[in-house]
Parts: C-alpha cells; sequence; structure tokens
C-alpha cells in the first residue's frame, strides 16, 4: 500500500510502522529518515530478516 502513498505518508512513522508490520518489504519505500529508525526497521525485520537489506547503512551496521 505505501508504493502509490504520498511522500508525507512515507514519513509518517505511525503509517509506516503499520505498513512493516503487515509486509517488510514495505521498507523498501520508507522516507530515509524511517529507514535508519530502530523501531521501524525492527518491526520489519520481525517479519521478514531479509528487510535488514532497506534499513539505513547506520543502522544496518549496528544491527549485524
Amino acid at each position: 500500500a505505501l508504493k502509490y502513498a504520498s511522500k508525507e505518508l512515507k514519513g509518517d512513522k505511525e503509517v509506516v510502522m503499520e505498513a512493516v508490520q503487515q509486509n517488510a518489504w514495505a521498507l523498501k519505500l520508507v522516507s530515509k529518515d524511517l529507514k535508519g529508525d530502530k523501531e521501524v526497521v525492527l518491526a520489519a525485520v520481525r517479519q521478514d530478516g531479509m528487510a535488514l537489506m532497506y534499513a539505513s547503512k547506520e543502522l544496518q551496521a549496528k544491527l549485524s
């Protein structure tokens, strides 16, 4: 659903949390800031560990 969302919604943490909890691959589509948000990334990774590849490089380093 995030595929067609506005840039504003892709940066809305509440919307993004719902999306990644339903589909981890939605992390690919979220704002750059939220790709670095530990809570958002962990919610996605709980669904599918492979989603970690869409997290910010900094957060990937911390979580790996």
